[in-house]
């Protein structure tokens, strides 16, 4: 494209240009991408669990002193890794001594409900080496599309 400028633009074009200098090479040596980041996966122990440990459906009152320490956005997982990764959040959540997370799942739609939305329950009752209790989100943290989470205190060994 050879398009010639208008004489008040090709002013400005020139005060542009006036100071730039040219290359000193005409071959632009390509600049190494850093290496790829392999994620990290801590391979932290199972916490010990006893027999008597069960996960509750927490109420409004359970919630009167709690403050977030982290949360897990399921949006755009599969079910199996969506699984996965709670056990792995909810694994290094109780490493770190977080007391509440909010998991987030998504609503879903009417015609097409969130299967992790409806399976995040079974999950969270199935960990009980992790959680202590779980209840829907308030609306302004998500609703019925998000879990708060209570974390179970890590025992000593």
């Amino acid at each position: 494209m050879n398009k010639k400028l208008p004489p008040d633009e090709q002013l400005l074009w020139d005060a542009f240009v006036k100071n730039i200098k040219p290359l000193k090479s005409d071959r632009i040596q390509p600049v190494e991408p850093p290496p790829a980041k392999i994620p990290y996966k801590q391979c932290l122990p199972e916490p010990k669990i006893r027999k008597s440990q069960k996960v509750e459906m927490l109420h409004a009152n359970d919630l009167r002193s709690m403050r977030l320490d982290g949360q897990l956005d399921l949006h755009g997982f599969t079910q199996q890794s969506g699984e996965s990764a709670l056990r792995e959040f909810l694994k290094n959540a109780v490493y770190k001594n977080w007391r509440w997370v909010r998991v987030i799942t998504g609503k879903g739609s009417l015609s097409n409900p969130s299967i992790l939305r409806e399976q995040t329950p079974k999950w969270l009752q199935s960990m009980p080496e992790f959680v202590t209790g779980y209840t829907n989100a308030k609306p302004d943290d998500g609703g019925s599309g998000a879990f708060y989470v209570k974390i179970r205190r890590k025992s000593k060994i």
